[in-house]
């Protein structure tokens, strides 16, 4: 019975604790972000250079902003790639689109296949990985501006292999790449706050105590109906507990082992 107590008076105090403390983590809120021009660029590091650019982001899809990286940057996420992205050139949103990235793939068609490269410049010590003639299971991120052969496009995608190795794919050798609008568009937020409150339903902290208070009354009650059998069998166990009786004999008194029993 003890330890029945014992546990319910702790949960009891560790609910209460933990319900009256606020959570707080790096960033309480998200916000989706939507690309409304094009060459906005994802970066691998919140650094205003070239150097850094990943690839430009489809216009029209999302960015899911994670939280404030500094005074330029977001730290942002596109896709299942971590990153960065300029506070100047995106718009974030109040809402959730249904489809925020494009979920593309592309064919490569050169007869002799070829090489996914690490920067988008046609030279060997880039070179990474090899795909094969007619592979179609290329992914498709974003553009990015490379080497070119003479008299053709300078285009390079960023790309995912399936055994997710990233790199930068010539796109004159790829086809079959079709990219529609998102028309999704949601209400403009002009100073995302990702430190607001983490609190699901938005409760004040008059509610909050009301809960607080609505869950300690039952612990109370529990924990009185515990103790009450013990106090009850304590207070009974006096009151019919019996006393020896004592005979006189002469000048002293001894006591009857009958009456013990």
């Amino acid at each position: 019975m003890s330890s029945l107590l014992i546990l319910s008076l702790i949960f009891c105090l560790t609910f209460v604790i933990f319900s009256s403390t606020p959570a707080t983590s790096r960033a309480d809120r998200k916000y989706f972000a939507k690309i409304e021009q094009e060459d906005i660029y994802f970066y691998s590091e919140p650094i205003d250079s070239s150097d850094y650019q990943l690839f430009s982001i489809p216009e029209s899809y999302f960015v899911l902003l994670l939280n404030d990286e500094n005074q330029d940057f977001y730290y942002a996420q596109y896709d299942d790639i971590f990153g960065y992205v300029k506070k100047s050139e995106v718009v974030a949103m109040e809402g959730t689109p249904s489809m925020p990235y494009p979920t593309l793939y592309f064919r490569i068609f050169a007869l002799n296949g070829m090489n996914m490269y690490s920067q988008p410049y046609l030279q060997d010590q880039y070179e990474m990985a090899y795909i094969p003639y007619l592979t179609e299971s290329v992914v498709f991120y974003g553009y990015a501006y490379g080497d070119s052969i003479p008299d053709k496009s300078n285009l390079w995608y960023y790309s995912k292999l399936s055994n997710d190795t990233f790199g930068y794919v010539y796109s004159v050798f790829c086809d079959k790449l079709y990219i529609t609008e998102n028309n999704e568009y949601f209400t403009v937020v002009e100073n995302p706050n990702f430190t607001a409150s983490t609190n699901p339903q938005g409760l004040s902290s008059v509610a909050m105590t009301f809960i607080i208070i609505g869950v300690s009354l039952p612990c109370v009650v529990v924990i009185y109906l515990l103790i009450k059998p013990s106090f009850a069998k304590e207070k009974l166990g006096k009151v019919t507990e019996k006393i020896p009786k004592k005979k006189r004999h002469g000048d002293y008194y001894e006591f009857d082992d009958s009456d013990l029993n």
